[in-house]
């Protein structure tokens, strides 16, 4: 029985250590250099009151590879912790796509949700909000957060 038990712990121990450093491979090593990114409100009358949220992002490849193709998996919209909109704007690259985003190299993205959302009541229009942007390359994923974007209310 003692050695069973002996297996079936070490066993254990071994999946263990290999699922946490699976975790790190999985990590998309990205990050933002400088963004630009707004939020607004259309409350024009005549027409249903709705979100948007455009802007661009400078992000560096922080990887030890290429990246042929960076894409937006999802965009979560936040406000005072809790989600209000997962999205999935336009994103696209300043530069020709077939062009590979190169280790340590810079690349501006821009983000357009052209339609808008309808707005939901969890919305308050004088609190900000945050964006977690999933981004997806080389089968990796990175979640990148943008805080403090003020809602602008137009009409």
């Amino acid at each position: 029985m003692k050695p069973i038990l002996l297996i079936g712990f070490l066993l254990l121990v071994i999946l263990i250590g290999c699922s946490g450093s699976q975790t790190d491979s999985n990590n998309l090593r990205v990050e933002i250099k400088t963004y630009r990114v707004n939020s607004w409100v259309n409350l024009m009358p005549g027409s249903k009151p709705s979100f948007f949220i455009s802007g661009s992002i400078k992000i560096r490849n922080n990887e030890n590879t290429g990246i042929d193709s960076l894409k937006l998996l999802k965009c979560e919209v936040r406000q005072s912790g809790k989600i209000l909109y997962v999205l999935h704007p336009e994103f696209m690259s300043s530069v020709d796509p077939d062009v590979l985003f190169n280790p340590g190299s810079d690349r501006t993205y821009s983000l357009n949700l052209t339609a808008g959302i309808p707005v939901i009541k969890a919305l308050n229009y004088d609190k900000l909000v945050s964006v977690d942007l999933y981004l997806s390359a080389i089968n990796k994923i990175a979640r990148i957060n943008i805080d403090s974007i003020f809602v602008v209310k137009a009409y």
